[in-house]
């Protein structure tokens, strides 16, 4: 192809007279046939009245009609592992989970990864035409804005569909991003409720040690409580209190604008593909969050555009204009209850036990977004992991044993059993199934000198490697106290990423108003604290 030079030469020399056609052919050394092809278009210039048409032809370079043509780095291997990752995108939508495809640069930094040698643009074109998506173009136009450090940062919600200790469950992402510096941080979360929506802020104002000025969301449920006219919104009681404790102000998108906030609107979508396309099966919730946390901060040590060092002053610069953390709030709803003839408390239509003497009591239940502790006259009776869905029961052993001790044929086929650990129901169904009295007998008698399951169970294993077979609870009670032993300690869940100490504070200081009228509608009673 010839180039702008050189089509400015040739029309020099034909309009300077001094050279033949074939004489400007001879002394460029190129074909004839171009020469008079170059000529043509000039003398085509000449004849139209655009005064702009030889400008064109003497400044603009010349390109090929690439249709048609052949891709030559493209070879079948090549194209069927491409069409392995779009089979992988077809399955991901037939099992509902659309917001978790590989896109193209994904499959070509899989296949550059893989040592393969193909541009981005031939995947992109391959993927095209293998899909015939015809994409409607964009007519509108976006104004970039700017922003000062620490000033804005965007919060949204998103799904994900990933597998969880051999179950198949939706969650949702809680995502936070900077304005200024593109900062992003991530949680998942059971429910898309109010206590997943404080928490997530409380997480993520402790974990970067300062709160920006202002937050924006969208018209998600838990941040407006309704909607005043067409323009005004009317926040919900946790959005103000959130911003009463961290001293923020907040606003609000208008309604289908996502751009308004195309920061945390693109790395929700962007999160979720780094984090779970390839990835989709853990063994906790916990486990696929630390994923999640590890694919947050390589993001963030990682520019998209331009230099790395750049975009980590970006986020420093970001964090040192934020406001002062002021400390954790207590992420709870405080309720009370009227314990039932089952000794469980009905939370949201799952059913939780507690002691089984408080029949008929009224407790205080603080509800969390993954777990519920029970309060009485500010004391801890229980703690359980909050169920999903309804008709669910979470039933604790130790919470019935005055009642299967005067009933204790009851105990094997009670649900309470059931649900404890399975080494436990091991050792009832191998050494106390016809003697269910001296089993639950052994239970009290660990829970009153402070041991758990754990230590029964280690204190069984330890006395089955010396050769016993046959265990008695005498036995078992003896090796709780030899000196091998040693107490593994509580067992009760403190409020999720809370530094330890902290949660009976934030606890007390949260609950205070509430614990000072339970306090004179339940007169003081003497109660046990179960150990088990």
């Amino acid at each position: 192809m010839l180039t702008v030079v050189e089509i400015q030469t040739i029309v020099h020399l034909y309009r300077s007279g001094d050279y033949s056609r074939r004489g400007i052919a001879r002394k460029l050394g190129i074909s004839r046939t171009t020469v008079d092809k170059v000529l043509a278009q000039y003398e085509a210039t000449q004849e139209t009245s655009d005064n702009e048409a030889l400008d064109n032809l003497l400044t603009l370079q010349p390109a090929y009609n690439s249709r048609g043509r052949k891709p030559r780095k493209l070879s079948q291997s090549i194209a069927t592992e491409i069409d392995k990752y779009l089979e992988l995108n077809a399955q991901r939508r037939r099992q509902g989970m659309r917001k978790q495809q590989l896109k193209k640069i994904d499959i070509w930094q899989i296949l550059s990864g893989q040592g393969v040698q193909i541009s981005y643009q031939t995947v992109c074109r391959y993927v095209t035409n293998k899909e015939k998506s015809a994409r409607p173009g964009d007519t509108k136009a976006y104004v970039r804005q700017a922003y000062s450090p620490g000033e804005e940062c965007e919060f949204d919600w998103g799904e994900v569909k990933i597998t969880i200790g051999g179950v198949f469950r939706k969650l949702y992402l809680a995502v936070f991003t900077t304005c200024h510096g593109n900062l992003r941080r991530a949680w998942l979360f059971s429910r898309q409720d109010t206590l997943a929506f404080m928490e997530s802020h409380r997480n993520f104002f402790r974990q970067i040690q300062g709160v920006p000025r202002i937050m924006v969301y969208d018209n998600m449920r838990v941040a407006v409580k309704e909607f005043v006219g067409p323009d005004e919104k009317t926040p919900t009681e946790a959005l103000n209190r959130l911003s009463a404790h961290y001293v923020f102000s907040f606003r609000f998108c208008n309604a289908r604008a996502g751009w308004e906030k195309g920061h945390v609107e693109r790395s929700v979508e962007y999160i979720r593909r780094k984090a779970f396309s390839l990835a989709c099966h853990y063994a906790s919730l916990a486990e696929a969050q630390a994923h999640l946390d590890e694919v947050c901060r390589r993001m963030d040590a990682e520019a998209a555009f331009g230099n790395n060092s750049e975009k980590q002053l970006r986020i420093s610069a970001d964090l040192g204009a934020m406001r002062p953390w002021p400390g954790d709030i207590g992420c709870f709803e405080a309720m009370e209850y009227t314990v039932d003839k089952w000794s469980t408390v009905c939370v949201r239509g799952n059913h939780y036990s507690v002691p089984d003497s408080l029949v008929s009591r009224k407790v205080t239940v603080k509800l969390y977004s993954d777990k519920l502790v029970m309060v009485l006259n500010r004391e801890k009776l229980a703690v359980h992991e909050r169920l999903n869905n309804q008709g669910n029961w979470s039933l604790k052993l130790e919470h019935y044993l005055t009642t299967l001790l005067r009933k204790p044929g009851a105990l094997a086929g009670s649900v309470a059993l059931q649900q404890v650990p399975h080494l436990i129901r091991r050792i009832f169904e191998r050494h106390f199934s016809g003697s269910p009295k001296e089993f639950l007998e052994l239970l009290r008698y660990a829970r009153d000198y402070g041991y758990w399951f754990r230590d029964i169970t280690d204190a069984a294993c330890r006395l089955q490697a010396r050769g016993l077979n046959d265990l008695s609870s005498d036995q078992i009670k003896a090796e709780l106290h030899s000196p091998d032993a040693a107490p593994s300690g509580t067992t009760e869940m403190a409020a999720p990423d809370l530094i330890p100490g902290q949660c009976r504070q934030i606890e007390r200081l949260a609950s205070e108003a509430i614990s000072s009228t339970d306090i004179f509608l339940n007169p003081p009673t003497i109660f046990t604290n179960t150990a088990i």
